[in-house]
């Protein structure tokens, strides 16, 4: 059976639409797999896109596509582990979970919530802030380099990469060459960072995870340099970039839902839940892609061998047949079931650490920001199809409450 969906895909990577791609979800969810003009294949509704993120038949791989509609220009070389299938997708990720623990994660609160009073504390005197660039974007980043070992006084470098990295390899501009081309150059300026990051600790042990893994004498096989630089890359981009979104998502919805701000004041026990409601109805990530290895059959559509396919987690978790009243947002929600770190093998490595980012954030931002308004609404969004949020939250306070 084959089902066309004329240009569904496109108009979610069209900026114009990135302030609110629901209604194009919705109208997706009407057939569940749809093939794209392009011959990519499309999967919006919670059951197949689940079962997709199962099935060893949808590689991660972006080399195994036939159409290459997702390979970035410098294809032909390995990607980091996220982006691998079995067998070396579990033996690099072994490695880094050994030392990625939920032990090391949970130790983390007093730093994170020490964090999170410093960056308000500078803001006591200000009436205007932007969430993102006041808040959101420091906390994650100073974190995920403390863990790493990577000297936070090189943020504004790998900061830059990071940018012209995201913004040149989003499916939206596979047609730009001078984005892509840009993306190559600042994947290579990044690498070589790390690559020379590397070098030295591997001569000077010091605390952080790229240490730990390094110098890991009980690991079944070392990391080559080359897995090493792909795999601090990863989790250093990774690591801070999809927490920006997951705590500017939660503030841009609470303003939009005073009562539920309101609510998070009364009760902040109730903010593990919240934030699981955050990543459902507002995904920091919108989108995964796969390839199949084999046709695959899925809700009585058959996906030839080599399809690029597009799993819509956004479109997933606020399917009707899976939540009720999907399109509210309702933090008191029961058995929340999201896809928003995805699912099986693949399942995102940093969710346990943005989630617990996110809940302290939320409770320190919704105690100490008094009357907090925004200025903008829909503010402007990031030029990402896939790491959906907004590029700045600018909000008016009356003022920063002090903390004794």
């Amino acid at each position: 059976m084959s089902v066309t969906q004329k240009n569904l895909f496109d108009r979610v990577l069209d900026y114009a639409n990135r302030a609110n791609p629901y209604p194009i979800y919705e109208e997706m969810r009407k057939q569940p797999v749809a093939r794209q003009d392009d011959g990519r294949y499309v999967v919006s509704t919670f059951n197949e896109v689940r079962a997709a993120l199962l099935d060893p038949r949808f590689s991660v791989d972006a080399r195994k596509g036939d159409l290459k509609l997702d390979r970035p220009l410098a294809y032909q070389q390995e990607p980091a582990f996220v982006r691998l299938d079995p067998p070396r997708h579990d033996q690099l990720r072994r490695q880094v979970m050994s030392k990625f623990t939920p032990e090391l994660v949970s130790g983390l609160s007093p730093r994170i919530e020490e964090i999170v009073q410093d960056l308000l504390d500078r803001l006591r005197n200000e009436r205007q802030l932007d969430i993102v660039e006041d808040f959101a974007y420091p906390l994650p980043v100073t974190i995920i380099c403390e863990i790493l070992g990577v000297p936070r006084e090189d943020e504004p470098r790998f900061h830059e990469w990071t940018e012209r990295l995201i913004k040149g390899f989003d499916v939206g501009q596979r047609d730009n060459e001078e984005l892509r081309a840009q993306a190559n150059q600042a994947s290579e300026q990044l690498n070589s960072y790390m690559r020379d990051l590397i070098t030295h600790i591997q001569q000077q042990p010091r605390d952080g995870l790229l240490s730990a893994i390094i110098h890991n004498k009980q690991s079944e096989k070392r990391m080559s340099n080359d897995d090493l630089v792909r795999t601090a890359v990863l989790l250093l981009i990774a690591g801070h970039e999809t927490t920006v979104n997951l705590i500017t998502n939660s503030m841009l919805t609470l303003l939009r839902f005073p009562e539920h701000l309101e609510g998070l004041q009364r009760d902040p026990e109730n903010v593990p839940n919240l934030v699981e409601e955050v990543l459902r109805y507002e995904p920091p990530v919108q989108y995964v892609l796969r390839n199949t290895l084999a046709d695959v059959t899925l809700a009585n559509v058959k996906i030839p061998r080599g399809s690029s396919v597009a799993l819509m987690l956004a479109a997933a978790n606020r399917d009707p047949a899976r939540y009720a009243d999907p399109n509210r947002f309702d933090p008191t929600r029961k058995n929340i079931e999201h896809l928003s770190f995805g699912n099986g093998i693949h399942y995102c490595v940093g969710a346990p650490l943005a989630r617990l980012e996110a809940q302290i954030a939320l409770i320190a931002l919704a105690h100490r920001l008094i009357h907090p308004r925004l200025l903008s609404d829909p503010p402007p969004y990031r030029a990402s199809s896939l790491l959906r949020g907004p590029r700045h939250l600018p909000v008016s306070v009356e003022r920063v409450l002090s903390i004794v």
